[in-house]
């Protein structure tokens, strides 16, 4: 069961990616000069120039995928709830609380993409936007993504990295290089060295392509090292 829980939340990591493909993915040489790390793409103006050209199926197709496969996520606690230390298993709640945080809030993100979305690709479609609506919508948008993606997601990438890194799990310690935090900042180190169709990929999708990734490779290590049912007594 946790097992499954495991590999299901990393396919529920990599369906999440499409919606941030479909939501926002654009390599458009207007934004070569605009887009250079993560912190880019949570700049109102930046994100609205991002997602003018989008049509209405891109950006419902990516809200409903989205909404279905972030909090799926989640999920994967279930494996880490069955992989921590009979001595650590006074974290388990703790983990729980901050991982349905974590992917709670990572919804919330990405609903909030959608909606300057629909604003931002509007004159595309025909309509005329009231004045000083992009000024309203800019504090809306800049603090739930800079509370989110820069601040609430900090304290989960650390927790997750610091469980493998120092063998609170029965899980080789080397999964914690594919948590999200050593991920997220690989790419912000290589990204601005990137082509623009590679750095746009990347920087679109890393937050939940990061998760995809990391649940995958716990479910992999602990199918592969054969781990017991039960927590270890060690």
């Amino acid at each position: 069961m946790s097992l499954a829980a495991g590999f299901f939340a990393g396919a529920a990591g990599l369906l999440a990616h499409v919606a941030d493909i479909l939501t926002c993915y654009s390599a458009r040489p207007e934004l070569e000069e605009l887009f250079h790390g993560p912190g880019d793409i949570l700049d109102f103006h930046k994100a609205s120039t991002m997602m003018a050209k989008k049509n209405m199926w891109e950006l419902a197709a990516g809200h409903v995928l989205a909404l279905i496969f972030i909090p799926s996520g989640f999920a994967g606690t279930c494996l880490l709830f069955k992989a921590l230390r009979h001595r650590y298993l006074w974290l388990r709640w703790p983990l729980v609380v901050l991982l349905f945080s974590f992917y709670v809030a990572g919804a919330l993100m990405h609903c909030s993409f959608t909606f300057v979305g629909l604003v931002a690709s509007a004159p595309e479609r025909g309509h005329v936007l009231p004045p000083g609506l992009g000024d309203d919508l800019k504090p809306f948008f800049e603090i739930i993504c800079r509370l989110v993606g820069e601040l609430a997601m900090l304290p989960g990438c650390i927790f997750t990295f610091v469980l493998l890194a120092c063998g609170m799990t029965q899980l080789p310690r080397w999964t914690a290089l594919f948590t999200p935090g050593p991920l997220q900042l690989a790419v912000a180190v290589v990204a601005p060295y990137m082509p623009l169709a590679v750095r746009m990929y990347m920087l679109v999708t890393i937050y939940n392509l990061s998760s995809g990734i990391w649940h995958l490779t716990m479910a992999m290590a602990y199918w592969r090292g054969g781990f017991e049912k039960e927590p270890s007594k060690e």
